[in-house]
């Protein structure tokens, strides 16, 4: 794996769930989307973020992972996805990045397809996507509510 280990980690992660960023490489591969969001949760609970926000989080992060497998590693099944969240005061940030080829809307038209989107902007209180020749990044802000 790309920077990282067998099981996933990349110089940095933190097992403990003590660390202000979780960084994780995930192979395009969707039997690994359930595994990465329980890491993620557990991280998430590490640091006292309400089960309202870590189910929220989990939600729009999953759909960005999906997302970055399903679109940008489509005929590039060893490609690598990295999901990075960091904690700030009041919020927190999560990118998820690919480095597949962009396909701008190239699924827009099919009633089936594009759901995502819709998903993660209305769990989370910020969402930007940039794609470029070099992979796509997905940006998600969630403000923090306690418990």
């Amino acid at each position: 794996m790309e920077g990282g280990t067998a099981a996933g980690l990349v110089p940095g992660d933190d097992p403990a769930g003590t660390a202000p960023a979780f960084t994780v490489d995930l192979p395009a591969d969707p039997a690994r989307l359930a595994p990465t969001r329980e890491r993620l949760r557990g991280w998430l609970r590490a640091h006292g973020v309400s089960e309202w926000d870590v189910e929220t989080v989990l939600i729009a992060a999953g759909e960005a992972c999906a997302n970055a497998i399903e679109h940008g590693y489509r005929f590039a099944p060893e490609g690598i996805t990295t999901l990075r969240a960091k904690l700030h005061d009041d919020h927190l940030v999560i990118e998820v990045r690919d480095r597949g080829g962009w396909r701008p809307d190239a699924d827009a038209d099919r009633a089936e397809r594009g759901r995502g989107r819709m998903i993660m902007t209305r769990v989370m209180d910020e969402v930007s996507i940039a794609g470029t020749a070099e992979g796509t990044t997905v940006r998600l802000v969630k403000r923090l509510t306690g418990d």
